[in-house]
């Protein structure tokens, strides 16, 4: 890679920072991502990535601005990460992605992006890390989740495990290999009515609900019930937090349950789990912003700015 003038780099990073999820990253690795982009200029009123299709990179306006629909990105906003959201999720965008005209855009193209996480594995841990966090916000402040779908299997043998956690962690394929080393960790619990069963001190284990049910006491009073299938603590142990509420089981209960020391040393050895949680965390955090978007009636309604632009050639599809 030539080198790049200090001015103009220091100039992206500045903007990057500011572009969720990579906001409130270290300098350093904001800064080997920025040096990944390339920057181009708009001059007409250009759509960089049509609704119904996957964001061919992550854009970040320089001069000028870019908009969802009726809807500015705001590089401090939560909808600026829509394109690295997109491309990291394998998701695609709800409406027209524009650049209005003489805008400069950062670009950050699927190809170096992805590329900088697979050889940067520090850098992906932070990217994780970040989106952990971020759908934490998003979590506290939504609705209870849908009611989950039952666990593929009761069973506890070895085979039973893998399959239960694939499912409870959202990996592909690709994690099957790491899926095998975590099933080997994880244990079956049991719980007697009344028991608790976070402590709510320390960083969260991620456990899957087999049989039973939990009562579930957040903050304010708030209660709701868990029922088997249902997978809580797994984004606060990758963040590294207390999952926030009391769960008391009320009847026997049974868990699979990986310790949030298992899952953060398997994250840290295994760069393919590492990718394979930033695409799950990527389609749920997705599914957090377009749920409370407000270009997402557009989106339902089949309404967006199509028009007659040529799409850029920028980066390549995923």
């Amino acid at each position: 890679m030539p080198d790049q003038d200090p001015a103009t780099l220091a100039e992206r990073v500045l903007r990057l920072s500011r572009s969720p999820p990579f906001d409130q990253m270290p300098v350093a690795d904001v800064t080997v991502l920025a040096a990944a982009g390339s920057e181009q200029s708009f001059p007409t009123r250009t759509v960089l990535g049509h609704a119904g299709e996957r964001s061919m990179a992550h854009y970040v306006p320089l001069a000028g601005r870019l908009r969802l629909a009726d809807h500015v990105i705001e590089s401090s906003g939560t909808q600026g990460g829509v394109g690295a959201l997109s491309v990291l999720g394998g998701v695609v965008l709800p409406v027209d992605l524009v650049a209005e005209p003489g805008s400069v855009v950062l670009v950050l193209d699927a190809d170096a992006l992805l590329g900088v996480l697979e050889e940067h594995g520090h850098v992906a841990r932070k990217v994780l890390h970040q989106l952990a966090l971020k759908l934490l916000e998003f979590r506290r402040t939504s609705s209870p989740p849908r009611p989950p779908r039952p666990p593929p299997t009761v069973r506890l043998d070895l085979v039973s495990r893998m399959l239960t956690l694939r499912e409870a962690l959202g990996l592909g394929i690709d994690g099957m290999a790491t899926v095998a080393r975590l099933g080997r960790v994880a244990r079956a619990r049991q719980f007697s009515a009344g028991a608790n069963v976070f402590d709510e001190h320390q960083p969260a284990d991620v456990l899957i609900l087999l049989e039973g049910s939990l009562l579930l006491k957040g903050p304010g009073a708030a209660e709701r019930t868990a029922r088997p299938g249902e997978v809580l603590g797994l984004v606060e142990a990758v963040a590294g937090v207390p999952i926030g509420l009391q769960a008391t089981a009320s009847s026997e209960t049974t868990a699979l349950l990986l310790s949030h020391h298992e899952l953060a040393e398997d994250i840290e050895d295994e760069d393919a789990l590492c990718l394979e949680l930033i695409k799950s965390f990527s389609r749920q955090l997705w599914a957090e912003i377009t749920r409370t978007s407000p270009w997402n009636d557009l989106a339902n309604s089949g309404d967006s700015l199509g028009g007659s632009e040529d799409r850029t050639g920028i980066g390549a599809e995923t």
